[in-house]
Order: C-alpha cells, then sequence, then structure tokens
C-alpha cells in the first residue's frame, strides 16, 4: 500500500472532500489524494488499521488520539508527494490549512474535560511533531512551514543565426532569329562568236578542206549558302558570399529582489491596539466560537489574524487578542 507524506484532519467529512476536490484541481493525481472517514463508527477496527498502513503511524498514544478523533467524525486527508514534477508540497500546506485543519492535541484538551480517559501524550519528540495534524502531517521531507521561495530569473540574450532568400538570379536561354546579310563577288564566263574579214593565203595551220568542230564551254559561279554555329560569348553563373558584422541590441530582464529588515517596533506600531480590539471584537462576536475556551480556539484565532496582517507575528500580539477577546465576550 502507499504511504502518504501529508495528513491532515477536519471535522468531518464534507470539509474533508472540499479539501481533496481543490487538491485534485490544483493538479495532484487521483491516486496521491485520498479520504479517510470512519463511516461505520468503528473508532480502533479497520479504520485505524487502514491509516496505520497507509501512514506508518506505530505510536500507542497516536492511535488513541485519532481514532477518538475519527469517533467523534473527524476525517482525514492524505496527499502523498513522491512525484517530483508534480505540484509542491508546499501548495498542499496551503490548500490544507485554508481550511483550518484540527489540532487534535488541543481538541484531546477539550475531551479529557469532557470526561475522556485517553492516554495523556509524552513529551513530543521531533518526529511526532512531525505527525501534529494541526499543520498538516508530513515525514522527514517536511518543508519549513510559512516558507516561501522567491526565484532570481535573469533572461539570457541569445543571438543565432538563420538562412533567409534574399534573391537571386534566373537565366532564360532562348533562340531568336534576325535577317543578315553579305556581299560575294561571283565570275560568269561568255562565249563570243565573231566572223572577221581575212585575205591571206592558206596555211597548213588552218588544216584547209578538213570537216572538224569547236566547242567553247560557258561557266558562271553562284553563292553557296553554309553555317557554322560558334561559340562567341559565356554567361557563367555564380555565388560569392561575403561575411559582416552585425550587431544585435536588445533588452533583457532580470529579477532584483530587495530585503528589507523591519525593526521590531515597526512591527508592533504597524497595528495599533484599537486594532487588534477590533479583531478579538469580531472573534467574540462570532457565533461559532462561544463556549469554546481560549485554549481550543488559538490556533484558529492564529490563522485568521496571519491571514489578516500578514507580516505581524502572532506570539507578539496574542496577550493583546486575548485581553481583547475576554473583554468583548464580557460584554457579551
Amino acid at each position: 500500500m502507499k504511504n502518504y507524506d501529508l495528513i491532515a484532519f477536519y471535522s468531518n467529512r464534507q470539509i474533508a472532500e472540499q479539501v481533496c476536490d481543490e487538491l485534485r484541481r490544483a493538479g495532484f493525481d487521483n491516486d496521491d489524494v485520498k479520504v479517510y472517514a470512519n463511516n461505520g463508527g468503528d473508532s480502533g477496527g479497520g479504520f485505524w488499521e487502514s491509516i496505520k498502513e497507509a501512514f506508518g503511524f506505530v505510536d500507542d498514544e497516536d492511535r488513541a488520539l485519532y481514532a477518538e478523533a475519527t469517533r467523534r467524525g473527524a476525517s482525514a486527508v492524505a496527499v502523498n508527494l513522491d512525484d517530483e514534477s508534480g505540484p509542491s508540497g508546499q501548495t498542499a500546506r496551503q490548500i490544507m490549512q485554508k481550511h483550518s485543519p484540527m489540532d487534535v492535541d488541543q481538541h484531546a484538551q477539550q475531551w479529557r474535560s469532557e470526561g475522556w480517559t485517553g492516554p495523556q501524550r509524552r513529551q513530543q519528540t521531533a518526529a511526532a511533531a512531525n505527525r501534529t495534524t494541526g499543520a498538516t502531517t508530513a515525514r522527514t521531507q517536511t518543508a519549513k512551514t510559512g516558507e516561501q521561495a522567491i526565484p532570481v530569473v535573469q533572461e539570457e540574450l541569445r543571438v543565432g543565426k538563420r538562412a533567409v532568400q534574399s534573391g537571386g538570379v534566373r537565366v532564360h536561354c532562348r533562340i531568336t532569329e534576325k535577317p543578315v546579310e553579305e556581299n560575294v563577288r561571283l565570275r560568269e564566263e561568255h562565249v563570243n562568236v565573231e566572223r572577221r574579214p581575212a585575205n591571206r593565203p592558206v596555211t597548213s595551220s588552218d588544216q584547209a578542206f578538213r570537216e572538224r568542230a569547236i566547242e567553247a564551254t560557258e561557266t558562271r559561279e553562284e553563292a553557296v549558302v553554309d553555317k557554322q554555329a560558334r561559340v562567341v560569348e559565356e554567361v557563367v553563373v555564380n555565388k560569392q558570399a561575403n561575411e559582416r558584422t552585425e550587431t544585435v541590441r536588445d533588452t533583457v530582464r532580470r529579477t532584483d529582489v530587495d530585503v528589507e529588515k523591519i525593526p521590531a517596533q515597526s512591527m508592533s506600531s504597524a497595528r495599533s491596539d484599537q486594532t487588534y480590539d477590533d479583531f478579538a471584537g469580531e472573534l467574540a462576536a462570532d457565533n461559532r466560537y462561544r463556549g469554546r475556551d481560549w485554549d481550543s480556539l488559538e490556533p484558529e484565532f492564529r490563522t485568521n489574524f496571519e491571514k489578516r496582517y500578514p507580516g505581524s507575528r502572532w506570539e507578539q500580539v496574542k496577550d493583546s487578542v486575548r485581553r481583547g477577546y475576554d473583554k468583548a465576550r464580557s460584554k457579551i
């Protein structure tokens, strides 16, 4: 069975279920949040065994104390914090504290005044103090109550590079025609036949009285066209890379935490006696607190006070509040 890290007791199951629902809405898994309620009136049997198995409680004094709380209708809310990636334990404690968990030790004093004979708790050790449910119980990994961490965040400027298209060249090759002309000299022969008068004696070269034929051929030149392709120009496409240095300017943010020490005098003067009297008067007029003594009410008063006056310390003002509370109650 899973062991849980936090446990808190509440006066009834309805409040415990509200706490459980709010924890789930805050991101806690269903398996990590559970309500233990004693619906059957079993104050020492199966219900306590389930509590003991879940939280490892073996102290007989705790057993008797928690058994009496459950017999009187109290219910427990248990939270597991083993998942480091889940919500923080501080979130769980804030939610559980918001619903005013029972301080079982304080209630035990009232139960004994009403006749309960349960064992007196021995001097509380540090381990037992961690099991006190007035501020939610935790095992050894319990964080400091009220601790708040303010992260100091600083942005860093990281400049990178990426390639973007900035233009280019597209080269098309196409065929065009244009008329050209060139002059060429052509030679042409013509045969001329002419008769010339003569008056001379016949010689042997005249070859008189012989039949013969003489042919003369005419020739002429004509233009012959031939084409030869020649490379007259080359279009070369290449790229040239240049580098330049560009200064990038921007702003980065940082969380600066200033720690200011508040003097004790300022703390006490921050709230007037009239303010504490008004607070005490409101408590005295609340019907929920009638018929209960100061010791049983102090944990609830303290929670309300710290929520209402952040930064004030209850230990420094509780005597003033008690005097105002008693004074106001005497007038009712």
